[in-house]
């Protein structure tokens, strides 16, 4: 990551990789290292490899957790809302009456990834996960646009009573991170640029974490 030299201020521009954003995840969460009753979850696919460096770190336990973005129909990868794996829905009405989308036109979308959801939900199914009932959980990813993803599985997490919910980004955009930190009963964020676009901007080494990689991630 570049930081501040010497001889003048260089703006940052990013993290090298995953691994040093969850290197340095994990020194802002430190206060949690080997917290029996902590748990760090991680959603599907970037956020495992962030959440993998915490966890070592911290000496927590690691599990995924799938959550689906309900993609812009024709633009999938600008998102309207998510799904996340115990049935939380989050949609972004304010965006879809702005475009005007309507629930029938993205209900066909809906379907397709409660299907991908429930495939990545028995593939990253590695060791059974514990009651998240009175945990402390440790929600993390490589960044968020939107939050739409992160706002499903809040509320998803919050109907499995859980003791408390840490979310934990290297990036996010100014206004995410304010309507996360309004959700959460604590936020970690390393940086909130106000030039965001995406996230793998924020990377400069930031490829396609695949399913085998996400396996052998969790077996560790």
């Amino acid at each position: 990551m570049v930081r501040f030299p010497a001889q003048g201020y260089i703006p940052w521009v990013g993290f090298i990789d995953r691994t040093e954003a969850g290197t340095l995840l994990a020194e802002k969460l430190s206060a949690h290292k080997a917290k029996p009753d902590a748990i760090i979850l991680a959603l599907v696919r970037g956020g495992v490899a962030i959440g993998r460096v915490i966890a070592d770190t911290l000496q927590l336990s690691l599990y995924p957790y799938v959550v689906r973005k309900i993609g812009f129909p024709g633009h999938r990868e600008f998102g309207i809302g998510a799904l996340a794996e115990g049935g939380a829905t989050f949609l972004d009405e304010d965006l879809m009456k702005t475009y005007g989308i309507t629930f029938e036109d993205i209900e066909s979308l809906i379907e397709e990834e409660m299907t991908e959801m429930k495939r990545r939900v028995l593939a990253y199914n590695v060791r059974p996960r514990p009651d998240l009932k009175g945990k402390i959980i440790i929600l993390t990813d490589d960044g968020a646009a939107t939050g739409g993803t992160m706002f499903a599985a809040i509320d998803d997490l919050r109907q499995k009573r859980v003791k408390k919910i840490i979310v934990a980004l290297p990036v996010c955009p100014p206004d995410t991170a304010e309507n996360l930190r309004a959700k959460t009963d604590e936020f970690v964020v390393l940086h909130t640029p106000t030039n965001f676009n995406a996230v793998g901007q924020w990377y400069q080494e930031f490829p396609q974490v695949k399913d085998e990689e996400v396996i052998t991630l969790l077996k560790r």
